[in-house]
């Protein structure tokens, strides 16, 4: 899938798809998985503009699920929460 440069841009199953991706396994058909996994990493943090950055994903608090779900969770509440905008219908 070719990355997009705003949250809105993507539907909500698009960007579950990246998350499946992270929390499932990168498939081994990519070259260079740690750098491929960094990427995908950097590309939430700055597109979901969450404060938690990378902990969002690698770090949850013991309150939030730790999967792809529980971080989809905390990205619709905390845009919602904060005046921006949603996935694209």
């Amino acid at each position: 899938m070719k990355l997009k440069s705003e949250l809105s841009e993507y539907t909500e199953a698009e960007f579950m798809e990246i998350l499946n991706e992270l929390f499932n396994g990168v498939s081994d058909k990519k070259n260079n998985n740690e750098e491929y996994v960094i990427s995908l990493v950097q590309h939430i943090i700055e597109v979901t503009e969450h404060p938690e950055k990378s902990d969002l994903i690698c770090y949850p608090p013991e309150n939030r699920e730790d999967s792809a779900a529980g971080v989809m969770k905390e990205i619709k509440e905390w845009r919602a929460e904060n005046g921006k905008p949603g996935f694209k219908t």
